[in-house]
């Protein structure tokens, strides 16, 4: 298969566990291709300094036989667009960090944290092993990889954001646009986008809420429930959404007009204007 593909194509692989004879469970595989196709997406926006994606990502091959693979190949969503160099800068920051060299300065902590959270295994039984063969040597998912991408994320930090803020919890709201729903391996997660302040906002949302998140993408909300501060930013870094602390912002209760505020009035007393003491001025 190799020797067939395209030379941007790129291959995942899953490595299957023995406690379910070497297969890999559809939630692991689907939730790391997810992962890795949103870290090239920001990868991707960063390098063309653009708020959107301009790639998709077509599957050119599949096998099942231990490990699972899936080849992919970017393919531009908007025409005249050529994926190719953002691409191969994308996979060429992934493959720094995980022989630990310094990326390019343009991958900034929220990329790092992502790196850090593709690597996390959620599960021991999902799978066993996870990497991918770009266009030079494999780069592997790993415990290694985990500790120089955490690592990163430490150093982003210190560059980003020199100033310490107080770290905690509180109730409270925000409002924002919201951007994407992940919810692909119980996640309950979605991002919202504020007007101004953080970039973008982790938010978790109850299970119970799961059948009316659809209906809130792209719209702007307000989000009420406990917001988590880190020490890097003065805005919160995740929002827990409480029960029905999601509703579209601003509410749509209609205006009262003056016909509304017609016999508002009536019950009380009139009082009389002496407007003497004017004129006489």
């Amino acid at each position: 298969m190799a020797e067939n593909r395209h030379f941007s194509d790129f291959t995942v692989y899953l490595e299957g566990h023995e406690g379910h004879r070497g297969n890999v469970l559809v939630h692991a595989f689907l939730a790391k291709v997810h992962r890795l196709t949103l870290v090239l997406n920001k990868l991707e926006r960063t390098y063309i300094e653009s708020g959107t994606r301009q790639t998709d990502f077509e599957i050119t091959a599949a096998d099942k036989r231990n490990p699972t693979t899936l080849t992919l190949k970017p393919v531009p969503r908007v025409k005249a667009y050529d994926p190719d160099p953002a691409f191969h800068w994308a996979l060429a920051q992934i493959g720094a960090v995980s022989r630990g060299e310094q990326p390019d300065d343009r991958v900034r902590g929220e990329i790092a944290r992502d790196l850090v959270k593709l690597a996390t295994k959620e599960a021991d039984d999902g799978y066993k092993a996870f990497w991918i063969n770009g266009h030079a040597e494999a780069v592997r998912f790993d415990e290694d990889f985990l500790a120089k991408a955490a690592l990163l994320v430490r150093e982003r930090a210190r560059i980003e954001s020199p100033s310490r803020w107080h770290v905690g919890a509180s109730m409270g709201s925000i409002v924002g646009q919201l951007k994407a729903v992940d919810d692909i391996d119980d996640d309950r997660e979605f991002v919202i986008v504020p007007p101004t302040g953080a970039d973008a906002i982790m938010c978790t949302f109850p299970a119970a809420m799961r059948g009316e998140m659809g209906g809130y993408l792209f719209k702007t909300v307000r989000v009420e429930g406990i917001l988590h501060y880190g020490e890097d930013s003065p805005f919160p870094y995740r929002v827990d959404a409480k029960a029905g602390g999601i509703n579209v912002y601003p509410s749509r209760t209609r205006r009262r007009t003056l016909d509304d505020l017609r016999g508002v009035f009536s019950d009380l007393p009139r009082n009389e204007t002496d407007w003497t003491p004017l004129l006489d001025a």
